[in-house]
């Protein structure tokens, strides 16, 4: 009896270690993105109200970092947010993302671009 419980318990200890119960790893972004006309724009927390026309709808949203990234793409913001161009501010340095009724400024980062 004893024997067939030792033997039990060190076969469950090595089922237990041979299992793979790795967690998924979690993405760490350095900030939060969207991409238009192939460049990448850091999302800031400043509101801008000035909005002229949407320029564009994010179409992929992921929180998996590679080393690609889309056009119409967030790591923030879902499938069918609108983006829009900032009154008097061109859209190859700043755009708008509308988020809650709110337009949220994000800024071209420079040298960065999107996956051909």
């Amino acid at each position: 009896m004893k024997r067939s419980l030792g033997v039990s318990v060190m076969l469950l200890v090595f089922l237990t270690a041979c299992t793979n119960t790795k967690a998924p790893e979690l993405q760490s972004w350095a900030y939060y993105v969207v991409t238009w006309n192939n460049g990448v724009y850091k999302i800031t927390d400043e509101k801008v109200t000035e909005i002229e026309e949407e320029i564009g709808t994010i179409n992929i949203y992921s929180t998996n970092e590679s080393g690609e990234i889309s056009n119409l793409f967030s790591n923030k913001y879902k499938e069918g947010t609108k983006l829009y161009k900032i009154a008097d501010l061109d859209t190859n340095e700043h755009i708008a993302v509308l988020d809650n009724g709110i337009y949220y400024r994000s800024d071209r980062l420079v040298g960065m671009k999107t996956s051909p």
